[in-house]
């Protein structure tokens, strides 16, 4: 068993060797958390949880805990994953990164952050995510902010984001909050992965880069591969034969994320 939900508010992991808070926060999946005294708190949605680490499990107090189950992507044995993932190339990055997992984001959330986290450095666009949420979306607990949802992002106009520090991206922001209008999360996930990468790049400031995050992040569709700087880098270093076999495989986007945190994070010069 890997974690069990203990009540309305509490959940709890058990195998470590399955899950390290540190390396799925740093590994460019989320970006709204913050260190506190016993841990992390992390903020998804309207939602929130306080993850303590203890030298046996992880405690997870939250305000709804079959929530963070699913967030957290609890239900699926990574064990499995990484023993179809078992190639010489990647050992390195698996041993070091092996504990993160893939997060089951809030689909509009994932939309905006991406689109806002484009050609962007890291220390600003969580700035400018955070302050999103403050001046815009609802209190909730722990004296922090809700992100906005559908109905408040509507109202916000190109020179709200302007003045957030979007640059360039906030008419691209208005304009596919806008068409997200139409769009039912539910019916994009009963989408092929072909036709829903077709319907995300359709969003305005969505490219395919910015498509494969909400993929991977929103819906979970593990054998997409988000192609950055660093994958790029690390192609550079794989004959064709080991592109194809790590990274189109159907848990290619799980190697990316080993290999984004381990060579970007850790700050490696190779696999």
């Amino acid at each position: 068993m890997i974690a069990k939900i203990i009540d309305k508010q509490r959940l709890v992991v058990y195998d470590l060797t399955q899950f390290d808070i540190v390396s799925i926060l740093h590994s460019g999946q989320v970006f709204r958390y913050f260190q506190a005294a016993n841990g992390w708190l992390v903020l998804s949605g309207k939602h929130w949880a306080e993850i303590q680490v203890l030298p046996e499990q992880v405690e997870i107090i939250c305000d709804d805990s079959a929530y963070f189950y699913q967030y957290f992507d609890l239900d699926t044995n990574y064990q499995s994953i990484k023993s179809e993932l078992n190639f010489p190339k990647l050992r390195n990055a698996i041993q070091i990164g092996g504990r993160i997992r893939i997060l089951r984001a809030d689909f509009i959330e994932t939309v905006v952050s991406f689109i806002i986290s484009a050609n962007n450095n890291i220390k600003r666009f969580t700035k400018t995510i955070n302050q999103l949420c403050c001046q815009f979306g609802s209190p909730i607990a722990n004296g922090q902010f809700a992100f906005p949802t559908l109905s408040q992002l509507t109202q916000l106009t190109v020179t709200d984001f302007q003045n957030l520090g979007c640059g360039y991206r906030a008419p691209y922001l208005v304009k596919a909050i806008q068409q997200l209008q139409t769009l039912d999360s539910q019916v994009l996930s009963s989408l092929p992965t072909a036709s829903l990468r077709q319907t995300l790049i359709a969003l305005a400031g969505v490219g395919p880069k910015v498509a494969a995050c909400i993929m991977l992040f929103a819906f979970h569709r593990l054998e997409v591969v988000p192609v950055d700087t660093w994958i790029k880098k690390t192609l550079a270093q794989l004959s064709t034969d080991e592109q194809a076999t790590i990274l189109s495989g159907p848990y290619a986007g799980v190697a990316q994320q080993y290999i984004f945190y381990y060579l970007q994070y850790l700050h490696k010069e190779n696999l």
